[in-house]
């Protein structure tokens, strides 16, 4: 009898060894590829950005074609920091003649509603981000949920790369 339990465990065990783990690995390679597609996706679209100045719909629509073949739903945010120059009050309100600098936020829907009527100018020296993160669930999520029984969760591909932008867009 315990025989027969120790054949029957080490067949289970062998089944599991054989096929289950290479899907399983084979699943997490696709996922990390998907990962590393991404993000180039998203440094090559900011690093052009920052580069030219400008936030354009070619560019924009290269970056979304290269995310949209990885077979995943991304939630795409746009962050511009536009640099602004406020003069400095004194305790009165009266202008000293000294200036600072401060970044005003430009929201996503501003930024992207521009860059079909024509491209979205950037001034040397603004911050760009961008941020992406994944909606749906890659079939590695879907496979190792269902093998290991344990909740795929939203989220697993998320990039946020940007920086200070190089010179200003030629209008």
């Amino acid at each position: 009898m315990d025989n027969i339990l120790w054949k029957i465990s080490a067949i289970i065990l062998a089944v599991i060894l054989v096929f289950i783990v290479p899907i399983l690995m084979f699943y997490d390679r696709i996922d990390a590829i998907t990962y590393n597609t991404a993000y180039d996706a998203v440094n090559e679209f900011v690093d052009t950005s920052r580069q030219l100045g400008e936030v354009n719909s070619y560019n924009y629509d290269k970056f979304i074609s290269k995310l949209n073949s990885t077979g995943l739903i991304y939630d795409i945010d746009v962050e511009h920091y536009k640099k602004v120059y406020l003069p400095i009050l004194d305790n009165n309100g009266v202008e000293t003649g000294d200036v600072t600098s401060v970044y005003q936020a430009v929201c996503n829907a501003d930024v992207l509603s521009e860059i079909y009527d024509k491209a979205y100018m950037l001034e040397a020296g603004d911050m760009l981000y961008i941020r992406i993160l994944n909606k749906s669930h890659s079939m590695g999520e879907v496979i190792r949920s269902r093998v290991l029984g344990i909740n795929a969760s939203e989220g697993s591909v998320y990039i946020r790369s940007g920086g200070m932008v190089y010179s200003s867009g030629v209008e």
